[in-house]
């Protein structure tokens, strides 16, 4: 049952974790796309913005260079005729004079071309107001030249017109040849991204790459201003940076879920490992426990009998037998130990007189010590009583010196001592030995925990019994610790006086 808690809990701080790494990590893919979109954008307007001033770049040029031909054109039919049929730019050219038309001269025959083109500007011929009404005007200042945009044909026609004094003056310019110079000049290399130029529809340019898709809107488009408001570029952005964005992201993503459900896992069958372990060292001890118990009964029942023989005839052996006796008391309360650590402990609350109890512990411990040659001294502050287990109390303080008689015996001497304050009785057990390192005192509570020193070296023990006295503590609503002193160690047990 408990392992299926902890196999519970396993998944559901395995899942939180996982979910905790999939939602950021979601969180981190959505904002860099997000990112790479508005870089993106951003990238698209300025290469269209680029693009754009290109073009308008090449219509200045010819907007300047038509104002260049003015300063020095003669006005008669031959020098504009020369003019038109030698600058590739200009297709054709009217001048009107007091708002009619004195060139291409109506009255005298004309070419086809010549007629297309009057029949062309007629309207302009008409009412020559319509080629200001398109510039931008101010109250103060009235324009005197611009672009004015027809149609022949569906085809567009740009005408650069110049007024000076009574005469208006008219370049039709070439739109093949304005094509021809964009295209021309035109080198921005944009790949892997995709640029088109169209007017109308049509497309004029086009720079295509393998990302190219016409059946996807454009990252950015823009239509050009005026004369050119027929003109829009569109730009197409790869999208193989999202892509690749993408799967990067989720690699990371199911690398580290990946590492999180392999170290969880790992952790998880250590866990089970240590827990089966444990399980199996408590189990294994307790059995043998039982098996020692009966025997080692009988063997102090037979010696109690025989030293009871020995004593009515006084005989020498007598000292041996309460060897016996007194081993195998300890022995049983070894046992006992292992018992009350394998079992839900049971708690029986009476009167306790400290003082007389500490007097029996000691006088029962004095002759191990003695034997040891460590003398075992006794100190109780004024007299103590409380309402507690006698039995834990007992126990508690066996194993702190027995534990004192087997590390703590070149200190040659050991203090159990009480006290009390307004709510607490403090029974202590000072030995003078050599002590522990602060690691290590930090782990000597836990169970069979033993420090590896030369103090333990070829001393037997199950490494319970501190673990032992620290429940029953606990369980008597009291508190177990552990000081280094300037030599040696102190166990301070603290229980309620009431």
């Amino acid at each position: 049952m408990k392992s299926k808690k902890f196999l519970y809990l396993f998944m559901v701080v395995t899942v939180l974790i996982i979910g905790l790494i999939g939602y950021f990590g979601y969180r981190t893919l959505s904002q860099e796309s997000t990112l790479n979109e508005y870089q993106t954008q951003q990238l698209a307007k300025t290469r269209v913005a680029q693009t754009q001033d290109f073009i308008l770049q090449q219509l200045g040029q010819k907007q300047i260079r038509f104002s260049a031909i003015l300063a020095y054109l003669k006005l008669d039919p031959l020098s504009l005729n020369t003019l038109i049929a030698q600058d590739s730019d200009i297709e054709a050219l009217f001048v009107l004079e007091h708002n009619k038309l004195v060139f291409p001269d109506a009255y005298n025959p004309l070419n086809q071309k010549e007629s297309r083109f009057i029949e062309l500007i007629t309207p302009i011929i008409q009412d020559p107001a319509i080629l200001i009404a398109k510039q931008h005007q101010s109250d103060d200042k009235r324009p005197d030249s611009g672009w004015y945009v027809m149609q022949e044909q569906q085809q567009p026609v740009l005408i650069y017109w110049h007024s000076l004094n009574d005469r208006t003056i008219g370049f039709k310019l070439s739109y093949v040849k304005l094509l021809s110079d964009i295209v021309s000049s035109i080198d921005f290399n944009y790949e892997p991204d995709s640029l088109v130029i169209s007017d109308n529809g049509q497309v004029l340019y086009q720079s295509l790459t393998r990302a190219y898709d016409k059946t996807k809107q454009p990252t950015y488009n823009q239509a050009l201003p005026f004369p050119l408001h027929a003109w829009k570029i569109d730009y197409y952005a790869s999208n193989n940076s999202n892509y690749s964005l993408y799967y990067f992201t989720i690699g990371l993503l199911a690398i580290a879920i990946l590492a999180v459900g392999a170290i969880a896992l790992s952790l998880y069958r250590e866990f089970n490992r240590a827990t089966r372990l444990a399980s199996q060292q408590v189990s294994f001890v307790s059995q043998v426990s039982h098996e020692l118990k009966t025997p080692l009964t009988n063997i102090t029942l037979y010696a109690e009998m025989l030293k009871e023989m020995e004593q009515e005839e006084d005989s020498q052996n007598t000292h041996y037998l309460e060897v016996i006796i007194s081993e195998s008391r300890r022995l049983s309360r070894l046992i006992q130990n292992v018992l009350t650590f394998t079992k839900s402990p049971k708690i029986n609350l009476q009167p306790v007189d400290i003082n007389q109890l500490l007097a029996q512990i000691h006088t029962i411990f004095t002759p191990v010590f003695e034997a040891k040659g460590i003398h075992l001294a006794l100190t109780v502050e004024g007299h103590l009583n409380t309402h507690s287990d006698i039995d834990r109390i007992t126990q508690i303080i066996s194993n702190l010196l027995s534990n004192a008689e087997k590390y703590a015996a070149e200190g040659k001497k050991v203090q159990l001592s009480a006290s009390q304050d307004d709510e607490s009785i403090y029974i202590r057990v000072r030995d003078y030995g050599k002590g522990l390192s602060d690691k290590e005192l930090k782990h000597i509570f836990q169970p069979f925990y033993r420090v590896k020193s030369e103090i333990t070296e070829g001393v037997t023990g199950t490494g319970i019994g501190l673990t032992i006295a620290l429940q029953l503590a606990q369980s008597l609503s009291g508190t177990l610790i552990a000081e280094n002193c300037d030599s040696g160690l102190e166990f301070t047990l603290c229980i309620p006086r009431t």
